[in-house]
């Protein structure tokens, strides 16, 4: 049965309770997070297998996370513990709007080090799918491990996912940053990005050409989300769809862009695509509705995965 194979990071949000700026804040709640790991709870929500790689601190906060993705039927027999390294955490601060803040103390996390050996048992089907992002491919040995995993899925012929989820705070180098994404862009099938995130991958200025940019390698699906604007899907072979969104009363915008990433994979796996029918498929109108629907569902609650929503929540936005 197919399956999406997420890696990369476990962070706990602590974030803040009412609106305020970080250096105001007196008061957090803790909640589970990680771009590629809110992806794998999107799709396991909406009825399909998913398996997450990653690796955290031996601590509360480690297992905590482990047991978050348990209860939302993730697989979690790869996610390992380790002494030498502390789990991700990040603070986070409501603005108006949805807007946040964030602090991020990850400097020796625990998802910077996994390796190929931790993640050695992994394998892969045609109908599979391997999700990642940028936030884990800081180090050396987090990208040695990326490679390994991309090797193995492209072996298989499995549909390769990029969200290159651009966190500007947790680099020192914006240069290393922007080169390591578009190292990494090419492996790519199905990418995800924002418009300010098109403009940094591509340096270019206008949204149209930073979009014909984004097809290098092997990419032929681009998923272009624009907040409370809607989304575009952008096809290789020129065809574009496009969708206004949904007008909801959006209280915490944390996830929303990996729901929406997650809802474009579920309806992927729900019609059996693969590398070689990504581009004939005709029902991308239908898959960005429901992205769409998802990325609004997930605004309507605090936090990531304890926002996101199951098929019949997500079906009831709009009616």
């Amino acid at each position: 049965m197919s399956k999406l194979v997420g890696i990369g990071e476990l962070i706990i949000d602590f974030q803040s309770v009412g609106l305020s700026k970080l250096k105001d804040t007196k008061e957090f709640v803790k909640n589970p997070g990680g771009a590629p790991a809110n992806v794998c709870v999107q799709v396991a929500k909406n009825g399909h297998n998913a398996l997450y790689a990653s690796k955290v601190g031996n601590d509360g906060f480690g297992e905590f996370l482990i047991e978050s993705l348990k209860e939302n039927n993730i697989n979690v027999d790869f996610i390992s513990k380790t002494n030498e390294y502390d789990t991700s955490l990040a603070f986070v601060s409501f603005l108006e709007g949805g807007e946040r803040e964030f602090s991020f103390y990850r400097k020796k996390a625990a998802d910077l080090y996994f390796t190929p050996e931790d993640f050695k048992d992994i394998e892969f089907e045609s109908e599979d799918i391997l999700s990642f992002g940028s936030v884990a491919l800081k180090t050396e040995e987090a990208r040695k491990t990326h490679d390994y995993l991309i090797e193995k899925a492209e072996k298989a012929g499995s549909i390769i996912c990029f969200d290159p989820n651009i966190r500007l705070n947790l680099w020192e180098d914006h240069n290393e940053l922007k080169k390591v994404i578009n190292d990494y862009l090419g492996y790519a099938d199905v990418i995800k990005v924002g418009d300010d995130e098109a403009l940094f991958i591509t340096s270019e200025t206008d949204y149209e050409k930073a979009v014909e940019k984004l097809f290098v390698g092997n990419v032929k699906v681009v998923l272009f989300t624009k907040g409370a604007n809607g989304a575009v899907i952008y096809l290789k072979n020129g065809k574009t769809f496009n969708h206004p969104g949904y007008k909801v009363n959006a209280i915490d915008t944390t996830g929303a862009g990996d729901s929406c990433f997650g809802g474009l994979i579920t309806k992927i796996l729900d019609y059996k695509l693969t590398k070689d029918t990504l581009l004939d498929c005709n029902l991308y109108e239908e898959f960005l509705d429901f992205v769409c629907k998802c990325g609004a569902y997930t605004t309507c609650g605090y936090g990531a995965i304890s926002a996101i929503g199951n098929r019949e929540e997500i079906e009831s936005v709009g009616k």
